[in-house]
């Protein structure tokens, strides 16, 4: 009983840490490419709000839709590199990222962690 309450403490702290990440946005996507969670800092960096940024396609904003980045990492654990991105409003946004596979309630899906290049 102990270790089910420990195990559930460590993930709520990891939750929060990743959460509330500085400097860093949080995405998470499925196999089908759409963002199912993201953090604070994803909305500011990509300018969106969450209601909107949620179900949308990984890669929308992105030149090509990032499709050479995705097929990477769809063969790779984890994969980093660096793109840009450009906000509705029409600025560019160079990013840094890394991507890796993950599983949330048992199901398969990828995180990325996101920041702009300074």
């Amino acid at each position: 009983m102990a270790e089910d309450a420990q195990h559930l403490l460590q993930r709520s702290l990891l939750g929060e840490a990743v959460d509330n990440a500085q400097g860093t946005a949080v995405f998470v996507w499925n196999d089908e490419r759409h963002y199912v969670a993201v953090n604070e800092h994803a909305c500011s960096l990509v300018g969106l709000p969450r209601e909107e940024l949620i179900g949308l396609p990984v890669g929308s904003l992105s030149p090509d839709e990032a499709a050479g980045d995705i097929e990477r990492t769809g063969r790779a654990q984890i994969l980093r590199g660096s793109s840009s991105f450009t906000r509705r409003d029409g600025t560019e946004v160079p990013i840094e990222w890394v991507t890796m596979r993950t599983r949330v309630a048992g199901l398969a899906y990828r995180v990325s962690l996101v920041w702009p290049i300074i």
